[in-house]
């Protein structure tokens, strides 16, 4: 049985895929299985696998189930007590895997590891260093330069799962991704269910992977707006513990009318994601009724490694700034 199984989702993304794959048979670290789940994608995805790795076992979906429903699929077929899992627009250092594997050696606290993601179109940026939440969910340290800051390992709330290490055990006592959420911050979900049961995550600067980043999700912007606008009401109902539940509740149900008026956005992806929000509520509720029964205790734990609310309302406003000088420019002006 190999120790650890690499999961990658995939939709409608062969070319991606293929580097994606060479990447890992390169890996110095050699116990391990790669899964590819597609997404019923129609680009000769499946036909590529076949005739060019041979190695790869192929969990084939008749229809684009999403992110988390995939993924799921490919780690309930993993045989590994490591799962690994791995976006299909990731190339991964030759050292990743060996990376994270001595990362849970090394601290038999964590649960899990989250990965030093780099940018591939903008070498030296950091794309995520692990993930926090203040009001909605952040890829830590996005789109800033590589530096001392993130070359010391460290705890931090949860793994981007573009390229993130779990312990089985960790599924296994909190469940799978929660499929509620198709895709975007599912991860996120993961690891705040993880942290309240106990286990912890560690960022280990030495697993390096390259991140084209959202280069499937790009096709769709508008679904994208939508998912991730209703994931991160889901996220923050579902599992902020109870004093950053009720103080900012209220600005949080205003956040997915507000964030598109200062970005200049279309509204109307963020209304449909606000009513979707809505309907799931009770079943939300009762998931996260579920979640705080179990380990009440470590819930100071996670507050610590939050990030404050006020820092959402900084990037907003920051955001709503740039773009009024943007359409304030003339045509042509840098």
């Amino acid at each position: 049985m190999p120790r650890v199984s690499v999961v990658i989702p995939t939709w409608n993304g062969a070319d991606m895929l293929r580097a994606a794959l060479l990447s890992l048979r390169g890996q110095a670290f050699r116990d391990f299985e790669t899964i590819v789940v597609d997404n019923g994608s129609t680009d000769g995805t499946v036909e590529m696998l076949a005739g060019e790795f041979p190695e790869v076992r192929l969990v084939a979906l008749a229809e684009n189930r999403g992110f988390a429903a995939a993924t799921n699929a490919g780690l309930q077929a993993a045989r590994g007590e490591i799962l690994v899992c791995m976006n299909n627009d990731c190339e991964a250092d030759p050292g990743w895997i060996a990376a994270l594997v001595d990362a849970l050696e090394r601290r038999p606290d964590a649960g899990s590891v989250a990965s030093k993601m780099l940018r591939a179109r903008e070498p030296g940026i950091i794309d995520a260093a692990g993930d926090t939440v203040s009001l909605v969910a952040w890829n830590i340290g996005r789109g800033e330069p590589d530096g001392p800051r993130f070359a010391e390992g460290r705890e931090v709330l949860s793994a981007c799962a573009g390229a993130a290490a779990y312990r089985r055990t960790v599924f296994e006592t909190v469940g799978w991704f929660d499929e509620d959420y198709f895709a975007w911050f599912e991860d996120v979900d993961l690891g705040l269910r993880a942290q309240i049961a106990g286990f912890h995550c560690w960022y280990e600067p030495t697993a390096v992977v390259h991140h084209l980043g959202s280069a499937t999700a790009n096709r769709a912007s508008a679904t994208k707006a939508f998912y991730t606008a209703r994931n991160a009401l889901l996220v923050f109902f579902k599992t902020m513990p109870l004093p950053r539940l009720m103080l900012w509740a209220p600005l949080m149900l205003l956040w997915p009318w507000v964030n598109p008026v200062l970005n200049r956005r279309p509204l109307g992806p963020y209304a449909r994601a606000w009513v979707a929000f809505l309907r799931l509520l009770p079943r939300t509720w009762r998931k996260r009724r579920a979640i705080y029964a179990r380990r009440p205790r470590e819930v100071a734990r996670v507050r610590a490694l939050l990030d404050s609310p006020l820092d959402d309302i900084r990037r907003a406003l920051r955001g709503a700034r740039r773009t009024s000088s943007a359409l304030a420019s003339p045509a042509g002006t840098p």
